[in-house]
């Protein structure tokens, strides 16, 4: 992940084009409302966090990115909200078990080391926390059929996509950290040609 990128990013994108799709799915995986700590972790401009911290207002907010042109737009949106920049390696900079939610939302195909932010985002998680993560669904129908119709469109070189998940591998991953999934579903038109998928883990 390369900060120089994201704050060319962050300079004109503010909005998500997933969110109506999205949103309906992350709200029904947040546990109830409580005084618990929560860590969006690749926050963008706080657009997700705002949502969560309106229905979840005993939430205490936190976020993290690679950009300063991003957390800039965050802190407006969540007054109440703490905001950190990380540096390319990825380090999450707090402690060891400090968070009962951590949210990965269209993150983590961003990201060239996935094994450092697997181990972070477990690192940073409490026994038995909640990891919500997003990514989008690459299933092998959907490969094979994005590969014949429109090649260049779904691996646009310009694109800030570099992983690409499907479930077993991202299963893989969560195991290789610690993590344990307890739920996977998909979002956005139909399964296998998912937009998205979605996945509910908790640290072992």
């Amino acid at each position: 992940m390369s900060k120089a990128f994201y704050e060319k990013y962050w300079q004109n994108q503010d909005v998500l084009d997933d969110f109506d799709y999205k949103w309906p799915i992350i709200q029904t995986l947040l546990p109830p409302d409580s005084k618990k700590r929560l860590l969006d972790f690749g926050c963008g401009t706080g657009v997700i966090l705002k949502e969560v911290s309106a229905i979840r207002p005993n939430f205490m907010p936190y976020g993290v990115d690679i950009a300063d042109k991003a957390l800039y737009g965050a802190r407006k949106r969540i007054p109440k909200g703490r905001f950190h920049l990380i540096t390319e390696t990825q380090k999450i900079p707090f402690s060891d078990s400090f968070f009962d939610i951590v949210l990965a939302l269209d993150v983590l195909e961003h990201i060239y080391d996935t094994q450092t932010a697997f181990r972070e985002l477990s690192r940073v998680l409490k026994p038995n926390g909640t990891l919500v993560i997003t990514v989008p669904y690459n299933g092998t129908l959907k490969l094979i059929l994005a590969a014949i119709i429109d090649f260049d469109f779904y691996f646009d070189p310009y694109s800030p996509h570099i992983r690409f998940f499907k479930e077993s591998s991202i299963k893989k991953c969560l195991n290789d950290a610690g993590l344990k999934d307890q739920k996977v579903g998909y979002f956005g038109r139909f399964f296998p040609l998912s937009n998205g998928m979605y996945i509910l883990a908790e640290k072992s």
